[in-house]
C-alpha cells in the first residue's frame, strides 16, 4: 500500500529486519521516551526525513487510520469524477506530510501526500496547521510529489482560518474534509461554519482516549474546552449520570453525532456495537488494544454511506467484514 511504502519509495515490509537508517529511528525513539519528550503537534525532535525536512511521530495505529482514508479518497474520486467535476480536499491538522512510526522507525506518508497523489485527483487542496514548520515542509513535499496541484497552505489555528478556507470553496466543489486533531482541538462551531451550505463529506478523529483522560478536569471546572469541542454543555450530564466508566465514550460518540445530526448529517445513525455502526465509525485500538480513537464518517448524501461502509469490506489487518 502507498501509505505503507517508505519516502524514497522503497518497500518498508514489517516481516522484514531494520534497515541501518531504521535502527538509528529506534535508537531516537527510545531516548525520546527517556526525556521525556511531550510536543502536542508531534513533531519529531530528534530525527528529520531525507529530504532534511521534519517529521511526525505516529504510531503504528495510524497506518490503519491512513488505509480507510485512502481507500475513501479512492472511491470519492473516481465514482464522482464525472457528476463533479470540481472536487476539493482540506485537512485541517495536516503537519509536514511525512511521518516516523516510534518504536520501529518505519518511514511512512501522512494523509496529505495520499491525497495529493491520488490517481484520480482533487482539483483543489487546502492544508492548515498552526506549526509554520511543519506547514512549509509539506508545502516543499507536496511541490515536489505533484508541482502542478492546485494547492493552498494556511499557517494558523484551524479555528480562526474559516473564511480564508471558503474563499476559495465554494457550492460548486464536492469536498473532503479531514479532521485529525491530537488532542480536543477542533471547536465544532468550526465544522459548523466550514461545511454551511456545503456538499462535504467529513472524516474525524474523534479522541476517545483524550476525552477519556480529561473528563474529570473538566468536571472540576476546567470545562470550556468539552464545551467547544461537542458544541453544546449536554456532556456534563452525561459524565455526572454515568456510574459505568466503559459506557462513557460511546455516549459521547453519541452526542456529537447528535451534534452533526444538527448541521445537517442526518444520515448519521447510532451506534449498534463496539466496532462499528452503520454509519461507519471505526474504532482505532493502540498498544494492548487499548481503544484510541473512533473514525467518524458523516456525509449529506446517502451515496456517501454507501461509498464509507464499501471500504470498510475489507479491515486493515486484510479480514474481509461481513455486512
Amino acid at each position: 500500500m502507498k501509505y505503507g511504502a517508505s519516502w524514497d519509495g522503497t518497500s518498508t515490509d514489517a516481516t522484514a529486519p531494520p534497515r541501518p537508517e531504521e535502527a538509528l529511528h529506534l535508537n531516537s525513539c527510545i531516548r525520546c521516551k527517556a526525556d521525556k519528550v511531550k510536543d502536542e503537534d508531534g513533531i519529531c525532535p530528534y530525527i528529520l526525513g531525507e529530504d532534511h525536512l521534519p517529521l511526525r511521530c505516529v504510531g503504528f495505529w495510524a497506518k490503519e487510520k491512513l488505509y480507510y482514508l485512502e481507500r475513501y479518497m479512492e472511491v470519492f474520486n473516481a465514482s464522482m469524477k464525472d457528476k463533479w467535476s470540481k472536487r476539493a480536499y482540506i485537512e485541517l491538522f495536516a503537519g509536514p506530510g511525512v511521518g516516523i512510526v516510534r518504536d520501529s522507525g518505519q518511514i511512512i506518508k501522512g494523509s496529505p501526500l495520499l491525497a495529493i497523489e491520488q490517481a484520480v485527483p482533487f482539483g483543489h487542496y487546502v492544508f492548515v496547521d498552526i506549526n509554520t514548520d511543519a506547514l512549509s515542509a509539506l508545502q516543499k513535499r507536496a511541490k515536489r510529489l505533484r508541482p502542478e496541484a492546485d494547492t493552498e497552505f494556511i499557517p494558523r489555528d484551524c479555528n480562526s482560518t474559516v473564511d480564508e478556507i471558503r474563499t476559495s470553496i465554494d457550492s460548486s466543489y464536492l469536498i473532503l474534509t479531514f479532521i485529525d486533531p491530537t488532542s480536543m482541538q477542533a471547536k465544532f462551531s468550526t465544522i459548523k461554519s466550514l461545511t454551511e451550505s456545503l456538499r462535504m463529506d467529513l472524516i474525524i478523529n474523534f479522541p476517545l482516549q483524550a476525552i477519556n483522560r480529561s473528563y474529570t478536569y473538566a468536571l472540576q471546572g476546567y470545562n470550556q474546552k468539552y464545551d467547544d469541542f461537542f458544541g453544546t454543555n449536554e456532556w456534563r450530564s452525561i459524565l455526572t449520570s454515568s456510574s459505568d466508566f466503559r459506557s462513557i465514550g460511546a455516549k459521547l460518540l453519541n452526542l456529537y453525532k447528535n451534534q452533526l445530526r444538527g448541521i445537517g448529517y442526518g444520515q448519521i445513525n447510532d451506534l449498534t456495537d463496539g466496532q462499528s455502526s452503520e454509519s461507519g465509525e471505526i474504532l482505532v485500538r493502540g498498544p494492548k488494544n487499548i481503544p484510541l480513537y473512533y473514525l467518524v464518517f458523516a456525509g449529506k448524501h446517502k451515496i456517501a454511506y454507501k461509498f464509507w461502509n464499501e471500504i470498510q469490506k475489507i479491515r486493515a489487518n486484510s479480514q474481509r467484514r461481513l455486512l
